[in-house]
C-alpha cells in the first residue's frame, strides 16, 4: 500500500476574497463604500453604505472594515485576500504608507485585523469583475443617501 504524502493528507486552506471600493463627491465631502466577498465555497456576499462626511480614502477604509466585519466568526481563522484600487488603503494597511489622516478608521481596521491573516493587494480599477460590483454598490449607496438627504423642493410632492 502506498504511503500518503504529508502534503496530500492535509487540507488546503483557501482564502476569502474581499474586494472593496469607495466613492466620494469632494464638493459635498460625502461618499459611499461597497464590498464583495467570495468565500472558499464560492458563496458571494455584498455590502454597501454611505457617509455624510467622507473622502474616497475614508470610504475605501470603511469598505474594508465593514467587509471584514461581515465575514463572521465561522471564518475567523480563514485567510483573507483584500483587493482594492486604493493605494491609500493598501499602502496604509501594509504600513508602507503613513497613516497621518483618518486615525479613527485606521484604529477600527487594526481591530478587525488583530486576529486575522490578511494579504493586501492593489489592482487597477476594473481589472476584476468584483471590483466593478463593489464600485457599483458604493455608487448606489451614495446616490441613495443623497436622494434621502435632499429636502423636498417647495411646491413638490
Amino acid at each position: 500500500m502506498a504511503k500518503k504524502s504529508a502534503a496530500s493528507s492535509e487540507a488546503v486552506l483557501r482564502s476569502i476574497l474581499l474586494v472593496v471600493s469607495g466613492v466620494s463627491d469632494p464638493t459635498r465631502n460625502s461618499g459611499g463604500w461597497g464590498y464583495v466577498t467570495c468565500d472558499p465555497n464560492g458563496v458571494e456576499q455584498a455590502g454597501s453604505g454611505a457617509a455624510a462626511q467622507g473622502s474616497a480614502n475614508r470610504m475605501a477604509l470603511m469598505a474594508a472594515i465593514e467587509g471584514l466585519k461581515s465575514l463572521g466568526p465561522e471564518h475567523h481563522l480563514t485567510p483573507v485576500r483584500v483587493v482594492s484600487a486604493s493605494r491609500y488603503l493598501v499602502g496604509g494597511a501594509k504600513m508602507s504608507r503613513k497613516r497621518d489622516a483618518d486615525a479613527d478608521l485606521w484604529a477600527l481596521l487594526d481591530t478587525e485585523l488583530k486576529h486575522r491573516s490578511v494579504a493586501w493587494e492593489w489592482e487597477p480599477p476594473d481589472t476584476l469583475l468584483y471590483q466593478s460590483q463593489a464600485h457599483d454598490a458604493a455608487r448606489r449607496a451614495f446616490r441613495q443617501a443623497l436622494k434621502h438627504s435632499i429636502p423636498p423642493q417647495p411646491g413638490s410632492r
